[in-house]
């Protein structure tokens, strides 16, 4: 199996799945029926990557909504489930994301993180909430990256590798990137790019401001998602991703909308060579890798036609 942690200095490639939208009733037959659904979605995926021996490990994000008071609401209760199940059919590491924002207390974060570890997950992303204007009652991400590293060492727990998110058009977000990699970051994943501007602006920043801080930058792991008809339009702006309008126009505004997903594809691979080359006179120090999302279920096909071009690109470094 590969090191997920030792990988991150040797362009790794993961893959993130949606988890089923799932929750616990208290119903067993109900909460019966979920897992074996999951039971088939494991046995499914795990086919589907297995042509993929360059995959380095499984992402599986956490499906919270916040209502207007900044409340949760759980859609994916069996996320580790799934990482976990997958991750043990390929023989790769399962990464798991986890809002930290919305944990109770102190006791709460404690015993998921050490829950987590037990079930032999060691790949964490800790995310924080949807908003500045809402008063969370758990940690911030630095906050949450410094108990975790206190956890490892007070409950003698197996090293965890810590992941944050990273949101490349967001104001001041080098000086953010520096604090969470001084408070325990091992790697950063950034949300789905559709253009190289703002990511490689970000990445010569943060470079910068880790030489001055003297510390050495995480590994950057950049996402990148297909696209198959406007209708995905929507729910990219419900995860507040910029699409620029001429990237749009070339990906789905072509006369030939069954190709989108092909063009969309050819971007991706436009991005990342273009920062790659930008990486070699602007951040070096930078190690970069590369995530490949799965958007929508109906968008598998095309995810895994992305995953293969990337796969090729990998295996030539």
């Amino acid at each position: 199996m590969v090191n997920f942690k030792e990988s991150l200095n040797n362009l790794p490639l993961i893959f993130t799945v949606i988890p089923l939208r799932d929750s616990k009733t208290g119903d067993p037959e109900h909460d019966n029926r979920i897992v074996k659904n999951i039971e088939a979605r494991i046995m499914d995926i795990s086919k589907t990557l297995s042509d993929f021996p360059g995959l380095t490990a499984i992402n599986v994000p956490e499906l919270v909504e916040e209502n207007h008071e900044g409340k949760p609401r759980y859609n994916s209760i069996f996320t580790r489930k799934l990482a976990r199940g997958i991750a043990y059919q390929l023989g790769k590491e399962a990464i798991i994301n986890k809002v930290v924002a919305h944990m109770e207390s102190f006791d709460e974060f404690a015993n998921w993180i050490v829950e987590t570890e037990s079930q032999g997950i060691r790949n964490i992303v800790l995310v924080g909430g949807n908003t500045r204007h809402h008063r969370y009652t758990g940690p911030n991400v630095s906050e949450a990256n410094l108990i975790t590293k206190h956890l490892m060492k007070t409950k003698n727990l197996n090293d965890i590798t810590i992941g944050n998110i990273c949101l490349p058009e967001r104001g001041g977000e080098a000086r953010r990137m520096l604090y969470k990699t001084i408070s325990g970051a091992d790697f950063f994943t950034t949300q789905m790019l559709f253009e190289g501007d703002h990511i490689t602006h970000l990445l010569k920043e943060y470079g910068e401001l880790c030489s001055k801080a003297q510390v050495n930058p995480a590994t950057v792991i950049l996402s990148f998602a297909p696209l198959k008809s406007v209708a995905d339009l929507n729910l990219l702006d419900f995860l507040g991703v910029d699409l620029p309008d001429e990237t749009k126009d070339y990906i789905l505004e072509n006369e030939q909308v069954s190709k989108a997903y092909k063009r969309s594809i050819k971007n991706a691979l436009d991005v990342l060579t273009a920062i790659m080359s930008d990486k070699i006179h602007n951040y070096p120090e930078i190690n970069i890798g590369i995530n490949v999302e799965q958007l929508t279920k109906s968008n598998m096909p095309y995810s895994i036609e992305m995953l293969k071009e990337f796969h090729i690109m990998t295996q030539k470094k």
